[in-house]
């Protein structure tokens, strides 16, 4: 009896043990600035389906920015509110970082000037949503800088192409 116990004991701690391995990695939620700082979907060994951003909703806009997975680049999504008589606008752009990269930050609010540039161009909006949506940027920006650097996406290895095509 001793030994049944044992040997069942020890498969429920290989299985324990197996599925934590497995389990993954517990999503981060926090504000910075004003910002909401995401980091999800991220499994140890492999960040496949990892997502890291920061956004601020106002009333006017509601905008999120998004580093590219090896952090050389980033996109925004900024959705303005329709007011009245005019029709919401959807903005994203994609872009890279200079090599080296002179002030990324500076890079993702010229993005920013271009999207309210463009929904100027068909709705009036209020003068001070850019200001207020842009309060706490640089705060909010560094910290996903920084956690981009400190905890880059990891894959797991590529299998080794031996040539013989299988």
């Amino acid at each position: 009896m001793p030994k049944r116990i044992a040997i069942s004991s020890l498969l429920i701690i290989g299985a324990g043990i197996a599925l934590a391995a497995n389990a993954p990695v517990e999503d981060s939620l926090t504000q910075v600035a004003g910002w909401n700082l995401a980091d999800v979907g991220h499994k140890p060994g492999d960040d496949s389906d990892r997502l890291v951003t920061i956004e601020k909703v106002i009333p006017e806009v509601d905008l999120i920015y998004r580093p590219s997975e090896s952090n050389t680049g980033g996109s925004i999504q900024a959705e303005f509110k329709p007011l009245k008589g005019c029709k919401a606008l959807s903005y994203n752009s994609g872009f890279q970082f200079d090599d080296p990269p002179t002030d990324r930050a500076a890079e993702v609010r010229k993005q920013v000037d271009e999207a309210f540039a463009d929904f100027a161009k068909t709705c009036r909006i209020d003068p001070s949503a850019k200001t207020t949506l842009m309060t706490g940027f640089a705060e909010a920006f560094a910290a996903v800088d920084k956690l981009m650097v400190d905890k880059p996406n990891v894959y797991p290895p590529q299998p080794v192409d031996n040539g013989s095509g299988e």
